[in-house]
């Protein structure tokens, strides 16, 4: 068994927070609902899906790959051998996870709430929204919203002009 070290990790981890971080903020939205009033409907509604749809776990079986390289020798002779690119493995997966997504989804919609993208936040909107505290009830939207994260893990909807 080898070791990873954290050194190759370590970058990698900073890396995927980073894009985190920059990604846009996706939500269930129903203007003027409180943030907490949607959270409890999504656990809600995710419990519900998982007693409509439970997870139905199947493994397949995935054949290695190979790829074809030639090697000649000395008198010119060429021969075509096959070398393993990706080994063969077993994966595990849940068959019923998208329809499950899509019952809570449903559910959702039934609840009022459309799944939005609000883009990040640039850092003249950023001053702009200070005192930066977690949004508590659902503004109005535009193209000018933006979302900032706060370092509590939670998010700021900024809309230019409704505050």
């Amino acid at each position: 068994m080898t070791k990873v070290s954290s050194f190759r990790t370590a970058p990698v981890l900073v890396l995927f927070t980073l894009l985190a971080a920059c990604a846009p903020l996706t939500v269930y939205y129903k203007q003027g609902a409180s943030v907490a009033a949607m959270e409890q409907t999504l656990n809600d509604c995710k419990i519900s899906a998982i007693r409509k749809v439970p997870p139905r776990i199947l493994t397949r079986y995935i054949p290695p790959t190979r790829a074809p390289y030639t090697q000649c020798d000395a008198d010119g002779n060429c021969y075509t051998y096959y070398r393993i690119t990706s080994p063969g493995r077993h994966e595990r997966y849940d068959a019923n996870e998208d329809l499950r997504r899509q019952t809570e989804r449903l559910c959702m919609a039934g609840a009022g709430y459309e799944k939005v993208s609000i883009k990040e936040c640039d850092p003249k909107q950023v001053e702009n929204a200070r005192p930066l505290s977690a949004t508590r009830t659902f503004p109005p939207l535009t193209e000018a919203s933006c979302a900032v994260r706060l370092k509590s893990g939670r998010w700021k909807i900024v809309t230019p002009g409704a505050e």
